[in-house]
């Protein structure tokens, strides 16, 4: 192979790897709506046990939001500049929107979980970056001890914000078994109702039967999210266990 064979290899390497890169980013930047979901392959291998969709979705925002935590965390301590913080906010935020609008057909409600990652992206942005300029121009502890205060009163004032905006003391779920006068139900992941996945126990109703979708009353338990405590509603027989948690047409 002459130099002249090489060197166009090369560049049409370089061209090649430039229009993925632009490809690539003017995704992030611009999401398009995607009709299917995303694979989880990666996910998937630390996940031991069955979840849906939606579950799989919220728990890559919480991953990503905690390695953002961590890795802020990190260079604060290693007294990097701002423009470090601010280039890492950059990227989190970035991908952070890219789920949620990209996939946004695929939760079961999107807009709380989209409030909720902005806000608290922004938050702890603005708690690191905020406690690294300080730290640099001022030696004395008050202003940084006030400054910690302040960021502990605008979390609490944005968790009050978001429960009365978003927070419900219902959800949905799909019942997947009948004991006696129990049934068990499968809830979704459900940040505006602050609930965990998984399956709940409650008190049997008419026509909750296996693969009905059904409305639940939640009880709130302090530090430890709600739970469900009975049946509300009974919706009609869902085609799909754990598919939805959506009401369909309310029976009679």
């Amino acid at each position: 192979m002459g130099v002249d064979d090489v060197l166009y290899n090369i560049g049409e390497g370089v061209e090649l790897f430039w229009s993925k890169l632009l490809l690539f980013i003017s995704g992030i930047l611009q999401p398009r709506r995607s009709d299917s979901p995303p694979n989880f392959r990666f996910l998937k291998k630390f996940v031991r046990k069955e979840l849906t969709v939606h579950e799989l979705l919220s728990l890559r925002l919480q991953l990503v939001f905690i390695v953002y935590l961590f890795l802020s965390l990190a260079l604060v301590l290693v007294r990097v500049s701002v423009l470090a913080l601010v280039f890492l906010f950059v990227i989190e935020f970035s991908y952070i929107r890219y789920i949620v609008n990209k996939y946004r057909d695929f939760f079961v409600d999107s807009e709380p979980y989209r409030v909720f990652y902005y806000s608290i992206s922004l938050l702890s942005f603005a708690a690191f970056g905020g406690y690294s300029l300080l730290r640099s121009f001022s030696r004395s502890l008050y202003p940084i001890i006030t400054y910690i205060v302040a960021v502990f009163v605008a979390v609490l004032t944005f968790r009050a914000y978001f429960k009365r905006r978003y927070g419900r003391d219902y959800t949905y779920g799909v019942v997947e078994e009948v004991k006696n006068d129990l049934v068990r139900v499968f809830v979704h992941d459900d940040i505006a109702a602050n609930v965990k996945p998984g399956y709940y126990w409650v008190e049997r109703v008419q026509d909750a039967e296996p693969g009905t979708v059904v409305k639940l009353l939640l009880e709130d338990r302090k530090l430890r999210g709600a739970v469900p405590s009975r049946i509300l509603e009974v919706y009609l027989r869902d085609q799909s266990s754990q598919t939805s948690s959506e009401p369909k047409n309310e029976s009679e």
